[in-house]
């Protein structure tokens, strides 16, 4: 079978400055040159990148058993343990069954009380910012909102937002993605140089919290069917986590479930600041529902308000990119897949393919209609991933984010600003680089 093409490298390091210095445009630019299938090279390590649907349909779906999670995730683990994002086999089974219930369409519709009442407040807070004359830092106030929601819905813990806890998932996540993705020349975590110590003192910061949520919920467990109580006593026939495995799950839920949806949430209010017509149709289907409070069963009315969330999801994944392994051989495209090799994909990349988005950097919410979805190949839009291990909280994440965004913009006016410009920040999750720093007014 034939290999892959290659882009350009060093004949020793081969691509590794690519993925160091920008790994966005280098993935962007490889795939627009070589095509859907090629390969890259660490040292010897060989990483076959994969831009075609068909092909990430063939490892997340149809060969799905034949791939587990690659060394890549190595890292992540020194923070998230062996959570269900980085599990695997039999141990991922058993933590999908736990998560089930608490992603029941019962559950969720009585999440969105929380994700109502705790909008409200930041909502009221914008009011007395905007008094001062002061702008919305959206990324700060998306963090605090969605770690708010987080805890209190999955729980039953209150999580104030505090400076020094964003400070310590952004540097935890940065440090993760540059072993993971960037540079492989790194002494082991557990030496003593300046980077690792300031990673190990975020973990401890982070672990800290964790701790003081399981034992908070042991001491007085005002609701006994959230998730975390059903970590601890699931009842049928499956067992309740030990420390360490309940200590990881939390970790993991609390870094994923308000990481990623505030990450959307920034880039959201990013775009419509940047399209003024957007912001105004997007203000139009909500005022249909009149002036009142919103609820759960609005989301079946709020259809552009959604359009408008996947349609930044499509250009912006917080998950924007994927690494498997495989456990025999394969063959992909009529490529030979080595056994233990290295497969990568970007969901990033693959929803700004040309060969199945028109204008694919265009911002364009109605490329989600029913009726252009209708004809859109699958697993071409993979902001959940795909196959059986396709995000178990995603329909809780997506009522969170259509009624933060209806709320908001029920409220107020973004100042329009369609020269503004943030670069991505690719660390584990896709932040934008800056500060999404807003002037709002008040409808």
């Amino acid at each position: 079978m034939k290999l892959p093409p290659q882009p350009k490298g060093h004949p020793i390091i081969g691509h590794l400055m690519g993925f160091k210095n920008d790994p966005i445009n280098f993935m962007m630019n490889s795939a627009a040159k070589h095509g859907d299938i090629l390969l890259f090279k660490l040292l010897n390590k060989k990483i076959y990148f994969l831009n075609n649907p068909e092909y990430i349909r063939h490892v997340l779906h149809n060969n799905h058993k034949n791939y587990h999670k690659s060394p890549g995730y190595k890292p992540l683990r020194l923070l998230g343990g062996m959570g269900i994002f980085t599990s695997d086999g039999e141990q991922w089974l058993k933590q999908r069954k736990l998560y089930q219930p608490a992603f029941s369409h019962k559950s969720i519709e009585t999440y969105s009380h929380s994700v109502i009442k705790n909008t409200n407040d930041i909502l009221d807070d914008w009011t007395l910012q905007m008094e001062k004359g002061e702008s919305i830092n959206m990324s700060r106030e998306m963090m605090k909102v969605t770690m708010a929601i987080i805890s209190e819905t999955l729980f039953s813990t209150k999580i104030d937002y505090q400076s020094n806890l964003w400070d310590a998932v952004s540097y935890a996540l940065g440090w993760i993605n540059d072993r993971a993705l960037k540079n492989p020349f790194v002494l082991p975590a557990n030496w003593p140089t300046p980077k690792n110590k300031k990673f190990h003192a975020a973990a401890a910061e982070l672990n800290a919290l964790v701790y003081k949520i399981i034992e908070e919920k042991k001491a007085e467990n005002s609701n006994p069917n959230d998730l975390l109580s059903r970590f601890m006593n699931p009842g049928g026939d499956l067992e309740g986590l030990n420390a360490q495995e309940l200590r990881d799950e939390v970790m993991t839920i609390f870094i994923a479930g308000h990481e990623t949806s505030a990450n959307v949430l920034m880039w959201t209010f990013y775009e419509l600041c940047r399209h003024p017509a957007i912001e105004t149709k997007l203000f139009e289907e909500v005022t249909k529902l009149g002036d009142r409070e919103l609820n759960y069963s609005d989301l079946y009315h709020l259809e552009y308000t959604a359009q408008v969330l996947n349609e930044v999801m499509r250009l912006y994944p917080p998950v924007w990119h994927m690494g498997r392994q495989n456990l025999g051989p394969d063959e992909i495209g009529g490529n030979e897949i080595p056994t233990g090799s290295h497969v990568r994909i970007s969901p990033l990349v693959l929803h700004r393919h040309p060969d199945y988005w028109e204008n694919p950097n265009n911002f364009d919410p109605e490329r989600f209609s029913k009726a252009n979805m209708d004809h859109q190949k699958p697993f071409s839009f993979i902001p959940f991933g795909g196959g059986p291990r396709l995000c178990a909280g995603r329909n809780c994440a997506m009522m969170e984010l259509v009624l933060i965004l209806a709320k908001a913009v029920q409220r107020f006016k973004i100042a329009t600003n369609e020269n503004y410009h943030v670069e991505m920040g690719p660390l584990m999750t896709l932040r934008p680089k800056d500060d999404i720093l807003l002037k709002l007014a008040r409808r």
